[in-house]
């Protein structure tokens, strides 16, 4: 196996941030647009970071210039990272205050706040992004009960998952106030634990993986409402009673939709039709514990991180849209999440 290492040079491959909630640091990556090795260029700290966490969430402006990460451990704290992507190079421009241990960072509509979401502590907060791109604390924070993911869909709303609510629910945004007031909601199976929601280019459709059922969702969003409602639904694993599912990401064509799976270590493959048919294409294995992956900027690798093996493990995307692995590496301590920059 691979040790990641700063051999590999930025200007022949994809940019990369992995966070490292064992570390409380994140490694700026390299990703070789020929052979798929990933290689670390910077890491750098989370400073007076306390405690220890498992998952660290983060998420880029919609430039890349920033990235806002979420410290989980003893003292709940948003850091704001300048990224200079000529020098191939972090740096921290501060910290701020969260008021509960956030499983989700996004950006909202207007690319001026960062939304945080928390599972524990049912709590969705809004925190404003200063002139040179800071986040400061919390200007808002909405009860929002078992709070996982928390989204910015294309048709201007916010959209919040419910892990242990069993349901979804659909915010208007106030551009002005940062206020979210719930307009609509979907309830789903009891026990399902809707987990992660993501929305295609358009807006129009919605596709939705639930943690414990193991399920793949696939929605349909009102054009005038913004309402969803359910159109498909297939089994990551049928027969299992029992899932541990985690993240979910469309194909650059928007034609494959790709979910990790953490109690069997694998990343599944799903063709979409044009009515909203998911189709299988089949499953690799994962580093141990896939609960975070992404897409190469072009769509050819996919890079998914093993959280209790320290691995990332590159994999090239094939014609019918099958990874097939390229490369395993250690990358660090619990490696939780990754952004393509």
């Amino acid at each position: 196996m691979a040790q990641a290492d700063d051999s590999a040079s930025a200007t022949t491959g994809d940019l990369m941030v992995v966070a490292l909630a064992g570390e409380a640091a994140l490694a700026l990556c390299a990703l070789d647009r020929e052979t798929g090795a990933l290689s670390i260029l910077d890491k750098q700290q989370l400073p007076e970071a306390e405690g220890e966490c498992r998952g660290v969430p983060m998420v880029a402006s919609a430039d890349a210039s920033r990235i806002y990460v979420a410290w989980r451990g003893d003292a709940f704290r948003l850091y704001s990272f300048a990224f200079d992507r000529d020098a191939c190079r972090l740096t921290c421009l501060g910290q701020a205050s969260l008021p509960a241990s956030m499983c989700y960072v996004a950006m909202s509509a207007d690319d001026r706040r960062v939304l945080t979401s928390s599972n524990t502590g049912s709590t969705i907060a809004v925190s404003p992004i200063d002139s040179a791109g800071c986040a400061d604390d919390p200007i808002l924070t909405i009860d929002a009960h078992k709070a996982h993911c928390v989204v910015a869909a294309p048709n201007g709303l916010t959209y919040a998952t419910s892990l242990r609510g069993d349901f979804v629910q659909c915010y208007a945004y106030d551009v002005e106030s940062g206020g979210l007031s719930p307009i609509s909601r979907l309830d789903l199976p009891e026990g399902s634990g809707p987990r992660h929601i993501l929305f295609t280019a358009d807006g129009s459709r919605a596709y939705l993986l639930s943690e414990f059922a193991g399920t793949l969702t696939c929605l349909d969003v009102d054009a005038h409402s913004g309402a969803l409602s359910v159109r498909d639904r297939v089994d990551l694993l049928p027969g299992v009673d029992k899932a541990w599912a985690a993240e979910l990401r469309l194909g650059p064509r928007e034609d494959i939709l790709y979910a990790s799976e953490r109690s069997t270590s694998q990343i599944f493959a799903y063709r979409l039709g044009a009515s909203g048919e998911m189709d299988p294409v089949g499953a690799v294995p994962a580093p141990d514990c896939p609960t975070a992956f992404d897409l190469s900027a072009a769509g050819r690798f996919l890079v998914a991180l093993g959280e209790k093996s320290g691995e990332a493990w590159t994999y090239r995307i094939k014609s019918d849209g099958m990874p097939e692995l390229a490369d395993r590496v250690d990358i660090g301590a619990v490696p939780s999440w990754v952004l393509t920059l």
